[in-house]
C-alpha cells in the first residue's frame, strides 16, 4: 500500500485555515481519497495544555511555550494508532491544521531566534504540501472580533510580527513546507476554496 499524502494548512488565527481544511477534505473524499483531519496542538495531554496557553487561561513563558509545542509534535507524530506516522503508513492522507512553520512564525513573534526554533523541530518530518492562507492581519482581526473569541495572539501587532515570521521563516527554511501553494485569503469563502482546489489540483497533475 502506497502511504498516503501529508497536507498542512498554514496562516494566521482569523485567515480561515480549518474553514479550508474541511472544505479540501469533503473535496477529497468526493473523489474516493480517504482523508484523516488533525491540528495542532494536538488532542494529546501536552496539546491540551498548549490550548490553554493560546486561550490565555494559563500564561507560560515563550521558550517553555516553544518546548512545549516542539513535545506535543513529536507526541502528534509517533503517537500510536492515531498519529500522523501511522495514518500516513496505513495510506490514508493526512490534512493538519497548522504544523512546524506556525511554531516558526508564532514564537518568533515573541521574540525567539528562528534558527533555534527549526533546529528545535529538526525532528519533525516535511509535509508533502503546505498551503499558506496569505490574510492581512486586520481582517483576520475583523474575523476573530466577530467570533468574540479571546487569546494570545489576538491583537493586531501580534498578527503582524507573526505574518512577518511566517514570511521570514517561508524564505529562509523553504524545505519546512515541502511544495507551497500560497492563496490570498482575504477573498470570499467559495473563492478561497476553488483556489486551493485548483491549487491542490495542479499539485496533483490532474
Amino acid at each position: 500500500m502506497a502511504p498516503g499524502r501529508f497536507i498542512v494548512f498554514e496562516g494566521l488565527d482569523g485567515s480561515g485555515t480549518t474553514t479550508q481544511l474541511g472544505a479540501l477534505r469533503a473535496w477529497l473524499v468526493a473523489r474516493g481519497q480517504e482523508a484523516v483531519i488533525t491540528h495542532e496542538p494536538s488532542s494529546g495531554v501536552i496539546g491540551r495544555v498548549l490550548r490553554q496557553a493560546i486561550d490565555g487561561a494559563i500564561d507560560l513563558d515563550p521558550v517553555a511555550l516553544a518546548l512545549a509545542f516542539a513535545a506535543d509534535r513529536a507526541d502528534h507524530l509517533a503517537a500510536p494508532a492515531t498519529g500522523v506516522n501511522e495514518t500516513l503508513e496505513a495510506g490514508a492522507w493526512v490534512l493538519s491544521d497548522r504544523y512546524v512553520l506556525s511554531s516558526l512564525a508564532y514564537q518568533s513573534g515573541q521574540g525567539l531566534p528562528l534558527d533555534w526554533l527549526a533546529e528545535l523541530n529538526r525532528f519533525a518530518r516535511p509535509p508533502d504540501l503546505t498551503i499558506f492562507i496569505d490574510t492581512p492581519p486586520e481582517e483576520c482581526l475583523r474575523r476573530i472580533d466577530a467570533r468574540g473569541v479571546p487569546g494570545l495572539f489576538h491583537d493586531l501587532a501580534p498578527l503582524q510580527r507573526t505574518l512577518a515570521g511566517y514570511r521570514a521563516a517561508l524564505a529562509g527554511w523553504p524545505a519546512l513546507a515541502g511544495r507551497l501553494i500560497e492563496i490570498d485569503g482575504s477573498g470570499p469563502q467559495d473563492k478561497v476554496t476553488a483556489a486551493i482546489i485548483q491549487g491542490v489540483s495542479g499539485w496533483l497533475g490532474q
